[in-house]
């Protein structure tokens, strides 16, 4: 009898997802926004949830378990006392039944009427989630989060047996928490938008660290708390932007306003104390947990840089930053750890590069007209026009899973190009101009062009561009933001940051075939084997997931081609300014 786990994540108020395990193999796993159209939507992932079922041919009776990427009860306890952690509390919320708690139980109920119901740790989920898709047999596990339950970190070992926790760092107000409170105090209110800030942070100097650590208690173990009690909630966010006002003389951002030297310097600080903290809690974990390997998951594990950092630091031998590490991958991570152990096993399985979600299906009717023939293969071709200087939108395949496109709902463009940079974020992406663009780069070339030598296939990493590769040259140092993000420092000025640094997807053909492809051909005609790799929206909207949405988002944007399956077509230009802007309205407030 086959044995179906639907996971199900999205309690802790975003990122909604769902994903399907059968006999310890993952068949799908999809996010509720991708559907919904609603960034990070946390309502019930119902959607997604159907996707699951359909996909393995199977009927909500047919499910066995279902696995909830979070102790409900642990989490309402913390919440409705509104008080530091507790151990009473937190001995009461992992002993009382689940039942008595959970947002999405009873409609799941409805739908799963002959399941199993289990409820997994939050951070649990994160390291069953990562560690599955890791190299590793077994590992010591960093799991820093913005909150998980009453948990800020959760440090451990893991391997096919389970999990098992060395240490949990109980507070809400950790380190995640003062990341996205600057971040709010920056400008950047919406959600998620932390990694505006990492962007932003090679421009400046840390000249704030020490005004910003005056807000906090830490210790040399990386237990890093608030001194005042905040939550993920507005009215905390108002409250933390004002006492960092004060803690650093200088008024917030607004959301309209202009970037202000100090203003960068600020990103810079709270990027260079994030590191530092983490730097603290490697050290603490590896004296904890004897391993080698060491798995960093959680929200917090999504900031590519320090992911870097813990790599070259060498204080591990092998180091894997889970990429499905924030909350849009803890439904799959959930139904992981419950079909581990029914099996009595976490077996690893193959996540086909976490190409994990639907088929983009045909073109609309109205695309037609529009439609371009090519000669010889569709990658060649398509490479070509990338040579060319033409900006791309690339839909094939399944889509991925989690906060970045890989090569199957992507916008592709020419690394070479001057100014390419800049036009992808204010013509196409209608984003800061300053955010950087990741180099998708042949896996086999990387160590020719970059300081390593190891994977980052999901861009789950930083590495610097060897010095051969620099041009020579320097800025004054009151260069304004547009002179240093302008200024010429090597071949492929458009995927390299200011500081060198480049958050590298490593493409392997047994990890990404099709997207190997192409980019082979790409280096074939010019001789780089790196091609401009954003996800296919625009600011504020979810990543494109039908041939439909892609190609509305086509229409509304400056993109030259874009490619549907093997089909290609050329941008009409039909929408006026007004139109676009008018279209882009429905995702402002959400990028």
């Amino acid at each position: 009898m086959n044995r179906y786990v639907i996971g199900i994540g999205g309690y802790l108020g975003h990122d909604a997802n769902a994903a399907i395990v059968s006999n310890q193999q993952v068949l799908f796993a999809a996010q509720e926004e991708r559907y919904t159209r609603k960034k990070h939507d946390l309502d019930f992932p119902s959607h997604a949830i159907q996707e699951c079922l359909s996909f393995a041919s199977i009927r909500g009776e047919d499910v066995t378990d279902v696995a909830f990427a979070e102790k409900p009860i642990q989490s309402a306890l913390q919440g409705h006392l509104e008080l530091p952690y507790m151990p009473l509390r937190n001995f009461l919320g992992r002993s009382l039944p689940d039942r008595l708690s959970g947002r999405y139980l009873p409609t799941a109920k409805r739908l799963f009427p002959n399941a199993n119901f289990h409820f997994v740790l939050h951070h649990v989920s994160h390291v069953a989630g990562g560690f599955v898709s890791s190299p590793f047999d077994e590992a010591a596990f960093l799991c820093v989060d913005g909150k998980g339950e009453d948990y800020s970190a959760t440090i451990g070992r893991v391997d096919a047996r389970g999990v098992e926790i060395a240490r949990e760092l109980p507070w809400e107000n950790g380190l995640g928490l003062l990341y996205t409170i600057v971040t709010g105090y920056l400008g950047f209110r919406s959600f998620g938008s932390e990694y505006k800030v990492m962007g932003l942070a090679p421009y400046g100097e840390p000249r704030f660290v020490d005004k910003l650590l005056s807000l906090c208690d830490t210790d040399a173990n990386g237990a890093l708390r608030m001194r005042h009690h905040l939550k993920f909630d507005d009215a905390s966010t108002t409250r933390g932007i004002a006492l960092v006002e004060a803690a650093l003389g200088v008024a917030a951002r607004s959301n309209t306003g202009s970037l202000r030297p100090e203003h960068i310097d600020i990103a810079t600080s709270i990027q260079h104390l994030f590191e530092d903290e983490i730097a603290k809690m490697v050290r603490f974990t590896r004296t904890l947990v004897e391993s080698d390997n060491l798995l960093f998951c959680g929200g917090c594990a999504q900031n590519c840089v320090a992911a870097g950092m813990i790599r070259r630091s060498g204080a591990y031998k092998h180091v894997y930053n889970s990429p499905i590490g924030g909350d849009m991958g803890s439904g799959l991570g959930a139904a992981c750890f419950v079909a581990g152990r029914n099996a009595n096993a976490i077996a690893k399985t193959n996540v086909q590069g976490f190409y994990l979600g639907s088929e983009p299906g045909t073109a609309p009717a109205e695309a037609s007209q529009h439609r371009i023939s090519y000669t010889g293969s569709l990658h060649e071709y398509v490479a070509s026009r990338i040579a060319d200087g033409k900006t791309v939108g690339w839909v094939r395949g399944r889509m991925e899973l989690g906060a970045r496109a890989l090569g199957a709902r992507s916008i592709l463009a020419d690394p070479r190009v001057p100014g390419m940079q800049s036009k992808l974020n204010l013509a196409v992406k209608f984003r800061e101009s300053f955010r950087p663009f990741a180099p998708a780069i042949l896996a086999e070339h990387v160590s020719d062009w970059f300081d390593i030598s190891e994977e980052s296939d999901y861009m789950n990493y930083t590495a610097y561009l060897l010095p051969s590769r620099r041009r020579e040259g320097s800025l004054p140092s009151n260069a304004s933001l547009k002179e240093r993000l302008d200024f010429t420092r090597s071949e492929i000025q458009s995927v390299v940051h200011v500081d060198f640094s480049a958050r590298l997807q490593t493409v392997r053909s047994e990890v990404h075939p099709d997207f190997h492809k192409l980019i082979k051909c790409f280096y074939a005609i010019t001789g780089i084997p790196i091609v401009i790799n954003t996800s296919f929206n625009v600011s504020g909207q979810p990543i494109v997931r039908t041939a439909a949405e892609a190609w509305q988002c086509f229409l509304h944007t400056n993109l030259d081609l874009l490619v549907i399956n093997d089909d290609v077509f050329v941008n009409p230009n039909t929408k006026t300014m007004q139109e676009k802007q008018e279209w882009l309205q429905q995702f402002s407030g959400a990028a």
